[in-house]
């Protein structure tokens, strides 16, 4: 709960660096899912309590002396209602803002620390991308520098629209994704993310740029 009400007020302040990612519908979200992390803590304190309540209530009725006075009957807690905009999934959509956000161009480590997104791994270096080529037909070979980490997250930018393309286990990744606009040349960017225990972490990769062969 901590963890989400500091990285909530992170995604605010940084709305701005982030705004390819953060945008309203996103912090709306983010903000839902934190208050409702608080509502379901408190929920299950008051369930503890009130089962406190109803074992205590159970032994009045047991145990007191013949002719004692009706014990008064334990307090429910209040039913639990989510609200709009909360996602099933907490702990999965966490890892997905916290992976998407460690792996935008404009992330630095002094906002990653900020927002309690971890730093890279012990014994890890740094992924890198060795080489891009061009290919004929606009294909692209890249060779990943994965640096001790088990899989890497592989992201391409065209036309200014960012997009992750997939995970990849092997130091070997193409993209044969066609031109935008068939028959012309493009300028790709790409760039890659190590990846731990299924989350994106430790710093991404430099930016590569490559004219794609029609």
């Amino acid at each position: 709960m901590i963890w989400w009400a500091t990285f909530n007020q992170q995604c605010i302040d940084h709305t701005a660096t982030f705004v390819s990612i953060l945008d309203p519908a996103t912090l709306l979200k983010i903000a839902a899912c934190k208050n409702f992390i608080a509502t379901l803590v408190n929920a299950t304190d008051d369930a503890k309590n009130f089962g406190r309540d109803v074992a205590a209530y159970k032994n009045l009725w047991l145990d007191s002396a013949l002719g004692s006075v009706a014990p008064v009957n334990p307090v429910a807690p209040p039913a639990i209602v989510p609200p709009a905009n909360v996602v099933v999934g907490l702990k999965a959509y966490a890892q997905l803002l916290a992976g998407q956000l460690n792996a935008h161009p404009s992330m630095t480590d002094n906002i990653r620390t900020a927002m309690g997104i971890s730093g890279s791994a012990q014994g890890l270096g740094t992924v890198r991308i060795v080489s891009v080529t061009a290919l004929a037909g606009s294909g692209v070979a890249l060779r990943l520098g994965m640096a001790g980490h088990p899989a890497v997250a592989v992201y391409r930018k065209r036309n200014n629209v960012t997009e992750r393309l997939g995970v990849s286990t092997m130091a070997d990744f193409p993209d044969m994704a066609p031109p935008l606009v068939a028959g012309l040349s493009e300028s790709r960017e790409y760039w890659i993310a190590g990846i731990v225990n299924n989350v994106e972490s430790g710093t991404i990769s430099a930016v590569v740029r490559v004219a794609t062969t029609p």
